[in-house]
């Protein structure tokens, strides 16, 4: 319960704190150590720091995952329109807003369809599907129904490889990373490569690129093996952008390179702390890489590796306790009480109101 309450918790401090830098060509690290020191003074007294889309669309997963007691499609991209339609100013991007428009309309069909329009046919290959992936890492025990959900769930809004295998690689590593995988990080990036040579070997991958993840993750490896890497070639080789390709495997490489104390952080920083630090220090897409990043190193550390202090300081953070211990209920179901679990899930929703 630890890992799926700090996997999920961390994602929404990984969001909330990077949004300050997000964007930014160069991310000084006095500016970001500042910044989260001033994460302290902030949870004593009202101020709060609001989540993106990022964490607006994962809410909308584990909310569908949890109503529905397993993934339905059509309840999850009714959800993201009605959330998009509710809170319009998170950040969304101006790809996926004609996407969720589209989702809302009472016409549709096949909701699958918009994400196939869009970029003339080709698909978006953006982080949107991977930002969200987590929860389904959090919701099913068997890795291959983690895969098998984590795309349907990014083809919602990503139908291009490059966005939906995106998605399966950070669930997969928020899987992993639950299961005490991160004990051994060279077995941890194996196995990632491994499984990704699997997910990445069938024809509509291959079309859009030669197994382009499994290339980006022999980078991670290589980088690594170096005894000092600086930030430039972290961004040079890896890239901080809103592409899944340029920003998942980032998100990796960030977990592990702070799995141990680095000279350039305080010796205080635990080790989430470390990986939020060095991820804000990358610029670009900070509160998506974050995000990520704090996704697969809370299920690592767990709920007990998380600032108290951020947790009272980031909108969202506390019911992401309250969806985690739920999520974790229904990853320890027995199959057959699937059907009493959604009754039971669905009238204590109505009940608390907890979710519409």
């Amino acid at each position: 319960l630890m890992g799926s309450e700090g996997a999920l918790v961390a994602a929404v401090l990984g969001d909330c704190v990077g949004g300050e830098f997000e964007g930014a060509e160069e991310v000084p690290l006095d500016s970001v150590l500042k910044h989260l020191d001033s994460l302290d003074e902030e949870a004593k007294g009202s101020g709060i720091l609001e989540y993106s889309d990022d964490t607006a669309m994962a809410r909308c997963v584990v909310q569908s995952l949890l109503t529905r007691a397993g993934f339905d499609e059509q309840d999850m991209a009714r959800r993201f329109a009605k959330e998009y339609s509710a809170s319009p100013g998170r950040g969304y991007g101006s790809g996926v807003i004609q996407v969720l428009k589209k989702l809302s309309s009472p016409q549709l069909r096949d909701v699958y369809q918009p994400a196939r329009d869009q970029f003339n046919g080709r698909g978006s290959f953006g982080n949107g599907g991977a930002m969200r992936a987590s929860p389904f890492a959090l919701a099913f025990p068997d890795l291959s129904d983690v895969k098998r959900f984590a795309r349907l769930g990014a083809m919602l809004t990503h139908s291009c490889s490059l966005g939906y295998n995106g998605a399966i690689l950070q669930a997969m590593a928020v899987h992993l990373s639950l299961h005490g995988a991160l004990e051994l990080p060279q077995q941890f990036i194996s196995r990632l490569i491994s499984e990704m040579e699997e997910v990445e070997d069938d024809e509509l991958t291959r079309m859009d690129a030669d197994k382009p993840f499994c290339e980006r993750l022999h980078r991670v490896r290589d980088l690594m093996g170096r005894n000092k890497v600086s930030i430039e070639e972290v961004i040079s080789e890896l890239g901080n952008g809103i592409a899944a390709l340029h920003s998942v495997p980032t998100a990796i490489f960030c977990v592990l390179h702070c799995l141990q104390p680095r000279d350039c952080l305080p010796v205080s920083y635990g080790g989430l702390e470390r990986t939020l630090a060095y991820c804000l220090a990358l610029g670009g897409d900070t509160d998506t890489i974050a995000c990520m990043a704090g996704a697969i190193a809370g299920a690592h550390y767990g709920i007990e590796g998380v600032p108290q202090a951020w947790i009272r300081c980031c909108e969202g953070a506390e019911d992401a306790v309250m969806s985690a211990e739920r999520l974790y209920m229904l990853y320890h179901r027995p199959q057959h009480m699937n059907e009493l679990m959604t009754l039971a899930i669905h009238a204590y929703d109505q009940h608390t109101g907890f979710i519409s």
